[in-house]
């Protein structure tokens, strides 16, 4: 018999996020700007990456995640921003949703 169990607050996702290093593209829908990043988590639903660039809270994006292994294809996907918060280092971590990932 399996028995649920109950996942403490942190783990109430729809989706676990899966720690990643890898590299983004990013395409600022509405700018035309290109600039990169590195992916540092990724979930069914979203993404966090670090980059660079300030893009503001609700901007669109287009991203692609490429892997490191060559037999894993990109991942594409539209990416809306919904937090980003300046670190310590001058870089900006940059927290979305996913749309439209192949």
């Amino acid at each position: 018999m399996l028995v649920a169990q109950a996942r403490d607050y942190a783990e109430r996702r729809d989706f676990i996020r899966m720690f990643v290093d890898a590299r983004v593209e990013i395409v600022d829908e509405d700018s035309g700007v290109e600039y990169q990043g590195e992916a540092r988590n990724l979930s069914g639903r979203g993404l966090m990456f670090e980059a660079d660039v300030e893009p503001k809270a609700g901007a669109t994006l287009k991203v692609t995640v490429s892997s490191n292994q060559s037999r894993m294809p990109p991942l594409h996907a539209g990416f809306k921003v919904i937090r980003v918060h300046k670190q310590k280092n001058g870089r900006y971590e940059v927290a979305g949703e996913l749309s439209d990932v192949s």
